[in-house]
């Protein structure tokens, strides 16, 4: 891959990417592991298997590296190292670093795919991509784009100024008076930007896109919880055990203002349902009620919210750790059996309780009043009417809240994905119970999180609304 450039001092040397180390198995296979994830090669070719594991703690071209199969076994070896080097990097191993002498400026990682970089000439102004982003990461930065599969490790302050240099649209002849990068490092860096969707081009015809409807954090979050644009540990992989003790679920909060028992449903009232087919029928969005029943709140919240037992659960990570963590049950399913989900209801007009902030204690089914009426309970409120467009306030709202540290314990970078799909599967528990019931009900779509934060006294790094949802009886 070093034909890229325009000069033999400036080079893109193949490695394994950062943390990746290799073990030989058995007398021809290999395995490679980073953090977490691992990869198996066998049937190796003599040559091959030493060309593989050299790339481990050094960094060569394609050409110096071909060479030393093409020593040992001619051109056989080289087509085996060829064939596997792109098994390698699909499975998101191999690292491709831009060296001039002997300084390291960056270095460039197809996160899924094989490498085919870019060789036409860009004659189009260009800019950095609105879906590209710089983070820091350890004592490097990172690009990433959310349009791309690639990211790119950057080492030196001289490739990071560069890309400063593309907020606007511009040409590779003006970026190449900058004197303090050569031209060779200039033009292989904007080969690597080209070939991982890193930029964007001026259009000819100024005519709509698709990325036009898309925020750059809606598609980021997008394209990193689920498969198949980035090689990030994704699911349930335990990477706190042995660092953070996995926590148990709330059982409520200390120093409560008030304690509300709730009535707990007969068998009479559990089992008079209508069918589920009519509660689907009838299912609709409600935003004019006339007041709330506590009866039939204290029924809803035990048909739907209430947690019916907990158990033990053994885990264990890639590593072979292991540690037990607490799973529950309730009426609604949960990702993980975590139930990570707590719920408050925000009162204004329920006969029998009094107006403020209640955290609902699922274990025992009761409120907890945490908060009298005040001035961030009426703020909860206005946003509850403000989002249906609703000129009245409504009698109650129940806000979710997650507790992130259950799930991120468990989970990683999908857990807040899957938080938001418990929202989903409980707005329709409570839709069709409410429907069953005869009150009604309305899902909102957004909430303050600062209001919320300042009622419960939660950081929102640590306990965060994360849903909404209006009741009350009909008019």
């Amino acid at each position: 891959m070093e034909n890229i450039t325009a000069k033999k001092l400036t080079e893109l040397k193949l490695s394994l990417k950062q943390y990746t180390r290799v073990e030989v198995k058995g007398q021809d296979g290999l395995l490679f592991g980073n953090q977490g994830n691992f990869f198996m090669i066998e049937n190796l070719r003599p040559s091959t298997l030493t060309a593989l594991k050299l790339l481990e703690n050094n960094k060569y071209t394609k050409t110096e590296l071909g060479s030393i199969a093409f020593e040992q076994e001619g051109y056989d070896g080289l087509n085996h190292l060829n064939l596997y080097l792109g098994r390698l990097e699909k499975a998101g191993y191999l690292a491709y670093t831009l060296m001039e002498d002997h300084t390291v400026f960056c270095s460039y990682e197809q996160m899924t795919g094989t490498t085919v970089f870019c060789r036409d000439q860009i004659t189009q102004r260009f800019r950095l991509s609105k879906f590209a982003l710089i983070r820091r990461e350890e004592s490097h930065f990172l690009l990433e784009s959310a349009l791309g599969q690639a990211r790119i490790l950057i080492y030196d302050q001289r490739i990071l100024g560069l890309t400063s240099l593309l907020s606007t649209f511009t040409t590779t002849g003006a970026l190449s008076r900058e004197k303090h990068i050569s031209a060779s490092t200039l033009e292989a860096f904007m080969t690597l930007l080209h070939t991982g969707d890193f930029l964007e081009f001026e259009p000819v015809v100024n005519t709509p896109s698709p990325e036009e409807l898309w925020n750059f954090h809606d598609l980021l979050f997008h394209t990193r919880t689920r498969y198949g644009r980035h090689n990030y540990n994704l699911g349930a992989t335990y990477r706190f055990i042995n660092r953070i003790l996995p926590k148990k679920a709330s059982r409520g909060e200390a120093g409560t203002l008030a304690e509300v028992y709730l009535s707990v449903p007969g068998p009479e009232e559990m089992h008079l349902s209508q069918s589920l087919d009519h509660c689907m029928g009838q299912r609709h969005s409600t935003r004019a009620y006339n007041g709330l029943d506590l009866r039939l709140l204290s029924i809803l919240l035990y048909r739907c919210l209430r947690i019916k037992g907990s158990h033990p659960y053994p885990v264990a990570n890639a590593a072979g750790d292991t540690a037990e963590i607490e799973t529950l049950s309730a009426p609604y399913p949960s990702g993980g059996s975590m139930y990570e989900l707590i719920f408050y209801l925000t009162i204004y007009e329920c006969e029998g309780l009094e107006p403020g902030f209640y955290q609902y204690n699922a274990f025992e089914h009761k409120l907890c009043l945490l908060q009298h009426k005040n001035k961030d309970t009426d703020t909860m409120m206005w946003y509850a009417r403000a989002c249906t467009g609703s000129e009245q306030l409504p009698p109650a709202v129940i806000t979710f809240a997650a507790d992130f540290e259950r799930m991120f314990w468990k989970y990683e970078n999908m857990a807040y994905a899957a938080i938001l799909k418990n929202v989903g599967v409980v707005f329709q528990t409570l839709y069709l119970v409410a429907t069953d019931l005869g009150l009604g009900a309305c899902a909102i779509g957004n909430g303050n999180i600062e209001t919320f934060c300042r009622l419960t006294k939660k950081t929102v790094l640590q306990e965060s609304s994360v849903g909404e949802f209006i009741l009350g009886n009909h008019l």
